[in-house]
């Protein structure tokens, strides 16, 4: 199965961390500017789609084998 693959965890991870840099930055700018700044937001938005995307897509492999 993927999840037990380090190098699946190690992507996972650093995938994680990325989301919560861009999400910390925007919270950032959104106090510091006064408005959120909408790309960030937009690249946020974008990591949750993909990352719930290959959540359901791993799902159905694991449940085909």
């Amino acid at each position: 199965m993927a999840d037990h693959d380090p190098v699946m965890r190690a992507a996972r991870n650093g995938f994680g961390v990325l989301m919560v840099a861009i999400l910390a930055v925007w919270a950032f700018g959104f106090v510091s500017a006064g408005g959120p700044d909408q790309r960030l937001f937009d690249l946020l938005l974008l990591g949750g789609a993909v990352y719930w995307g290959s959540q359901l897509y791993y799902r159905r492999q694991s449940g085909d084998s």
